[in-house]
């Protein structure tokens, strides 16, 4: 009963807090002040705090613009790393439908990208081609989430943001980083219990959130690598592949570190 108090307790507070924060937010990105970037990074950490995730880092970012690239398991990580820095993020298109969650994306500056249509990414590869040389942003290069046990295979698409500059002084750093959820109530997380964390298939937004809420305190391990500056002469998928090697080499060390199964 006194946990399910908690729970309400703690959901209207989130709800609260995010419709406060939203027109704030608005304003700062209407008029263009420099607090509109660092304003988000408050929000993520309160959610946090609400949900009752803690977080252990590894690393830290690039101080200069670039391209992020992690690891995705659950709603959750756009908290996690959104809390880390200044960041925007790409995200399938779907998620400029979605009611409320949508306003929220595109108050983060999030680029849309329609993966269903080939024929749209160059347009999308331009539009971060502009960003991208004064912003850090952030890619999930599986396509969608996973259930926080493994990670998928990368699309390799938007790499090709690195073929329009090759030759160039624009060349950005790519910085991989490993998202890996190793503890729930203090107790190492098992296979059987991620999926708990993780959002992936035709799960319930809302559910999950409240069952998320239920959980009890989680644990999270951030391994954020060492920037890769590529080479000239690397395609697309050989640098996709590059990522996803050292996010996955990440996220498993986190997680066999704890003796995790």
């Amino acid at each position: 009963m006194i946990n399910s108090i908690r729970s309400v307790l703690t959901s209207l507070l989130i709800l609260a807090l995010t419709i406060i924060v939203m027109p704030y937010q608005y304003l700062l990105n209407l008029l263009n002040l420099r607090y509109s970037s660092k304003f988000p990074i408050l929000y993520h950490k309160l959610i946090l705090n609400l949900l009752n995730i803690k977080i252990k880092v590894k690393g830290c970012l690039m101080e200069n613009p670039g391209l992020i690239v992690s690891n995705h398991g659950s709603w959750v990580d756009i908290f996690l790393l959104g809390s880390l820095g200044e960041l925007s993020f790409i995200a399938k298109m779907e998620v400029s439908k979605w009611p409320f969650i949508s306003f929220l994306a595109k108050l983060q500056k999030t680029i849309f990208v329609n993966r269903k249509r080939p024929n749209q990414l160059k347009a999308v590869i331009g539009e971060i081609n502009k960003r991208i040389h004064n912003e850090k942003i952030v890619l999930f290069p599986e396509g969608t989430s996973s259930n926080g046990n493994i990670v998928l295979p990368f699309k390799s698409s938007l790499f090709g943001i690195y073929n329009i500059n090759k030759n160039t002084k624009n060349y950005d750093p790519i910085q991989p980083i490993s998202i890996a959820y190793t503890k729930l109530n203090g107790l190492p997380m098992s296979r059987a219990d991620r999926p708990i964390i993780a959002w992936y298939g035709d799960m319930n937004l809302i559910s999950h959130l409240w069952g998320i809420i239920k959980c009890g305190p989680i644990d999270v391990e951030i391994t954020i690598h060492e920037p890769i500056h590529f080479s000239e002469t690397m395609s697309r998928k050989e640098i996709a592949f590059k990522c996803e090697s050292k996010i996955r080499s990440g996220m498993i060390n986190s997680l066999y570190e704890r003796n995790i199964v």
